[in-house]
């Protein structure tokens, strides 16, 4: 560390020794600094009309500043004023209409009443064999078909409504064809006599049955 202090050359831009007078590189002369104080200038100088107006000039821009200043804050104040009291207003809530009291459970359609079918007025039911009258007392050897008319036949009858019976069915059988409930097959099945009858609506004819066995 070197106690001699150094001094840059104002043409070469080098540092050299303080104890030199010259550069000793590009041999110019060492310029000494000096170390005058250099006087106020006219608008620092109160005394001078520079001075005065230049303080007259500060002493605005001080009151300017201020009101300003103050303008902002203002500002602000009422900024926040008016947000408090548009968050405080009241809120009207709606009404929501009441609900009803009424019993709202559907009422059940009522289920119309059928009408009920007439029932026809039958004033005969007569016994057939083939396109004969079949007679009152038949003995029978093999099975036997028969035949009902039916009268008057005004509309139609249906099976369940043709009834044929067997007053002892250990003598003799009737047995109804399937898809023709008015004809029936006559079985004879034991020695002996019963009767066969066919009913239709409460009209009725009645044969006498008889099977040797």
């Amino acid at each position: 560390m070197s106690f001699i202090p150094r001094v840059t050359c104002r043409r070469c831009g080098r540092q050299f020794s303080g104890m030199r007078g010259r550069c000793p590189y590009c041999g110019t002369r060492r310029v000494r600094q000096s170390e005058r104080v250099p006087g106020p200038t006219p608008g620092e100088d109160m005394s001078t009309p520079s001075g005065q107006r230049a303080a007259v000039n500060a002493r605005w821009q001080l009151i300017f500043g201020a009101i300003l200043l103050v303008a902002v804050i203002l500002a602000v104040v009422v900024l926040i004023s008016m947000s408090l009291n548009s968050s405080g207003a009241a809120r009207t809530t709606p009404t929501l209409p009441a609900a009803p009291t009424d019993d709202l459970t559907p009422t059940p359609t009522p289920t119309p009443t059928p009408t009920p079918t007439p029932t026809p007025t039958i004033t005969s039911a007569t016994l057939y064999y083939g396109g004969d009258v079949l007679g009152d007392d038949v003995t029978v050897t093999t099975p036997l078909t028969v035949s009902v008319a039916i009268y008057p036949m005004t509309v139609e009858i249906p099976s369940d409504a043709i009834i044929w019976e067997s007053s002892d069915t250990s003598v003799a059988t009737v047995e109804p064809v399937a898809d023709d409930p008015t004809h029936c097959v006559i079985t004879g099945v034991g020695a002996g006599s019963c009767n066969v009858t066919v009913t239709v609506f409460g009209a009725t004819d009645t044969v006498i049955i008889r099977c040797a066995g």
